[in-house]
């Protein structure tokens, strides 16, 4: 036989071969593909555990293995570690379970815990469990028992080795990011399960053949935000062809706040045997302005206009009590006072002019038997200091560029006088009052302007809830519940 020969022959034998011969009567269709091995990518835990039985956690908590008595017939180091997740593209997490060679006499209980990030995109009731044969395809053992309660997924077994947590049913994706008027296309993802002989590997009857998008599945119209195509504040949403289960999202043209919207639709009939007649699946999707709020980086002042509105103060303890008025306009420039290059970019008005008006009256009156007395606080001119250690106005902006938000604190002061009471008369640098808000949305759009309109603050002394601590320079008697409305506009300052 001459080398070309061999060669011909060979290259028949594989087509046949490749073809089933002719004679298995089964379709390679049918047939899943194998996937790669998962990799490590947590650390692993371990227990030696005896014939008396005993219990292994992963290192997160989230998956547990529980060894009845008998099931092992000597001490066996059992191992549980995270892997990388192969089961078909399906969303989901893996875990290896070994020595993979042991059989244990008696099924073991793996139970693994669910979190919100797990159901992102999909239902609890969606959730499956496969594990890799010796072939790498996944197959699938009897339903697992779902406790919503618990948030747990159980199931029984004798298997060790890797095993998969995943989604039949999903909307892809599950969790997007898009530009402010930009379009995001979403799908239902469908994971295939069929019927195979398990063979010589076992009884479970089916495995996992493919996770794919199936605009097959019925669904209702999409919603944002619960509403039936959205609207123009926080986008739109439309579904081209009812008949498949495909849709388009388009952002809102300015950031909503707050800027993360729930796109979901409904499916109409139970996609996958065992599932609920329909399911919820929802996408978050967060909305960015066209340069998200990296902007503030660029920016080496404001000019600030911050006003408090006229408002009443009343405050009383033992035998003293106190009643007044503020009110604040005060505008000036901060300037940035943190290093180049830092996530969170710190403006003060330390050292700087101001002008506007700082409006102070009130009286205190306090009727101690022993030494009663009355004290009046007035003080009504442009923000100033007093010498030049005390600033016209100390304002603070920090602003965090990951997470686009902003805090904003301080007041101004101006020069007041004091009459009657212990002391006589004396002169003293007084403030309405301070304001002091965290947490607020940066502007991500075209926009470079923080800008708050009457907003309502609350008397509030504690800093860490946002509010205006009225007559922090004056006097530390507590106050009735009350509140002011409180504006302010930054703008970026032009060279």
């Amino acid at each position: 036989m001459t080398l070309h020969t061999a060669l011909a022959a060979l290259a028949a034998a594989f087509v046949i071969t490749a073809c089933g011969g002719g004679g298995s009567g089964s379709s390679d269709a049918a047939v899943p593909e194998a996937t790669a091995v998962g990799q490590p990518i947590a650390e692993a835990t371990s227990a030696v555990i005896g014939s008396a039985g005993g219990m292994l956690h992963s290192a997160d908590g989230s998956v547990s293995v529980e060894v009845p008595a008998g099931a092992l017939a000597r001490d066996e180091t059992i191992t549980l570690q995270e892997i990388s997740h192969q089961n078909h593209g399906a969303p989901g997490r893996a875990w290896r379970i070994g020595p993979a060679t042991l059989t244990p006499a008696v099924p073991l209980t793996l139970r693994l815990r669910y979190d919100d990030i797990d159901v992102q995109g999909t239902d609890a009731s969606e959730l499956r469990l496969a594990y890799q044969d010796a072939q790498r395809r996944w197959i699938v053992p009897t339903s697992p028992s779902l406790d919503t309660g618990s948030r747990t997924l159980t199931v029984s077994t004798r298997r060790l080795g890797d095993w998969s947590r995943f989604a039949r049913l999903s909307l892809s994706p599950s969790a997007a990011t898009v530009k402010v008027g930009q379009p995001l296309a979403l799908k239902v993802l469908r994971c295939e399960v069929v019927d195979f002989d398990a063979g010589a590997e076992g009884s479970d009857p089916q495995l996992v053949k493919d996770c794919q998008p199936d605009p097959s599945v019925k669904t209702n119209g999409p919603r944002v935000n619960s509403m039936a195509g959205g609207n123009a504040t926080v986008g739109t949403a439309v579904w081209p062809d009812p008949q498949r289960a495909e849709y388009l999202y388009t952002a809102p043209a300015s950031v909503p706040s707050p800027r993360t919207v729930a796109l979901s639709v409904e499916t109409l009939l139970s996609a996958s045997p065992g599932s609920p007649a329909s399911t919820l699946l929802v996408s978050n999707i967060t909305i960015e302005g066209e340069d998200g709020c990296a902007w503030v980086q660029n920016v080496d002042a404001f000019d600030y206009d911050v006003r408090v509105a006229a408002f009443t103060v009343r405050a009383a303890e033992g035998h003293a009590r106190y009643e007044g008025t503020g009110k604040l306009e005060a505008a000036g420039r901060l300037q940035r006072i943190s290093a180049p290059g830092l996530p969170v970019v710190v403006f003060s008005s330390f050292g700087q002019s101001a002008n506007g008006l700082v409006n102070v009256h009130g009286t205190l009156q306090v009727d101690d038997p022993a030494e009663p007395y009355t004290q009046t606080y007035a003080a009504s001119g442009a923000p100033s200091g007093l010498g030049e250690q005390v600033p016209p106005a100390l304002l603070v902006l920090s602003v965090d560029a990951r997470s686009c938000t902003y805090a904003f604190a301080g007041s101004a002061m101006t020069h007041g006088s004091v009459q009657g009471g212990p002391g006589a008369s004396s002169d003293a640098v007084l403030t309405p009052g301070e304001l002091h808000f965290k947490d607020m949305p940066l502007p991500t759009g075209s926009s470079r302007v923080i800008a708050v309109d009457a907003l309502d603050a609350p008397f509030q002394l504690d800093t860490e809830s946002n509010g205006f601590a009225p007559w922090s320079s004056l006097l530390p008697l507590p106050f009735e519940p009350g509140s002011t409305r409180v504006s302010w506009r930054l703008s970026p300052a032009t060279p």
